[in-house]
Formats: C-alpha cells, sequence, structure tokens
C-alpha cells in the first residue's frame, strides 16, 4: 500500500511539471516569443537583419 501511494505522487510530480511546462510555453507563444527563450522573435529578425546589412 505504501509503495502505491509513493508511485502516485511521484507519477502526480512527473505530470504536474510537464503540465506546467506546456502551460508556460504556451503563454510564452501567445505573447510572440519564442518557445525556447525569453528574446522576442521580432527583434531577432530585426538584429539578424541588421547585421546582414552592415556586412555588405
Amino acid at each position: 500500500m505504501l509503495s502505491f501511494l509513493v508511485n502516485a505522487v511521484i507519477i502526480l510530480a512527473i505530470v504536474g511539471l510537464a503540465a506546467y511546462q506546456l502551460v508556460k510555453v504556451f503563454k510564452r507563444s501567445k505573447k510572440g516569443k519564442c518557445a525556447a527563450c525569453d528574446y522576442d522573435c521580432e527583434i531577432k529578425k530585426q538584429v539578424n537583419s541588421q547585421r546582414n546589412s552592415a556586412k555588405m
């Protein structure tokens, strides 16, 4: 009985953390940010275009 409770707590913790990460990714994507970073994707595109124009 004790091992069942321990396994249930571990499974709930894993599922809870996975749900938390999914919610965090969806919130960031709604704001227009990359899922993998804290930077705005539009800012990255602007910086890259400025770098490319400066090289020419």
